[in-house]
């Protein structure tokens, strides 16, 4: 089997579930100045770790890009996982290394199955018609229109659709990993050299963290990758987030 790490990225302690191999390796994110967990830590070699209020996390995401070589890596959160079943909220049916290469012999990405975003596109789900946001979203733009022009076309064709990954979660390959975090870093560092997040609240200031799920919904649209959607497998699924996956259930 192929050298499979899975990174669980975490903000606070919890139990690794005895389901779930050792290909999940658990990641503190924005641990720079902050007491360690017990886990590996986003703040070793090379790392943007203190960036962690405003990027979330993807600093985890940077830190695996650098510091990390495998055969295939992947990105999920210490309460979501990728499942083979709806509702999982156990992880009897979370991925398996063999099941994820399998997969990966015929999908070039594994992704969450995208979310329905009702009557909003992807642009007013973000901006919520709010002027800062809609600047900071006209500023990636041209940051892709700068850095990436044959990317633009991509960028609004999915600003325009109503539904989108999120939680900047997935699984490939470490070589089209890396080729990603090269276009994503870059662009989010354009956007963050032309941006003022010092008067923005505490969730205002998530934004590259926000940024980082539509962008991967656009890098992934663009080179028309093979995704092999699965389930959210959610450790705190409430009542109100089980109706929202019936739901979200039918609707497909």
């Amino acid at each position: 089997m192929p050298d499979i790490q899975i990174f669980v990225a975490a903000h606070k302690h919890f139990d690794l579930s005895p389901r779930l191999s050792a290909i999940y390796r658990p990641l503190q994110v924005g641990s720079e100045g902050k007491e360690p967990l017990g886990f590996l830590q986003d703040n070793t070699g090379e790392h943007i770790s203190e960036k962690n209020p405003s990027y979330c996390e993807i600093t985890g995401l940077y830190w695996v890009w650098k510091n990390v070589q495998a055969d295939v890596v992947g990105l999920c959160h210490y309460r979501r996982y990728f499942s083979s079943r709806p509702l999982d909220r156990h992880l009897r049916h979370v991925l398996t290394g063999e099941q994820i290469e399998k997969i990966l012999c015929e999908y070039d990405v594994i992704l969450p199955r995208r979310v329905h975003l009702g009557r909003k596109t992807v642009s007013e789900h973000l901006t919520g018609h709010r002027s800062e946001s809609e600047r900071d979203l006209a500023t990636t733009r041209s940051a892709i229109e700068a850095l990436f022009p044959e990317y633009l076309a991509s960028f609004d064709e999915v600003m325009s659709m109503h539904r989108t990954y999120q939680c900047n979660m997935f699984i490939m390959s470490k070589k089209q990993a890396d080729v990603y975090c090269n276009w994503l870093f870059s662009v989010l560092d354009y956007v963050e050299q032309r941006t003022d997040i010092s008067n923005y609240d505490a969730v205002q200031k998530r934004l590259y963290g926000y940024l980082g799920e539509r962008l991967l919904h656009v890098w992934v649209h663009h080179r028309k990758l093979r995704v092999c959607e699965k389930w959210f497998a959610s450790t705190e699924l409430s009542l109100k987030g089980v109706c929202r996956a019936v739901l979200d259930k039918f609707k497909r």
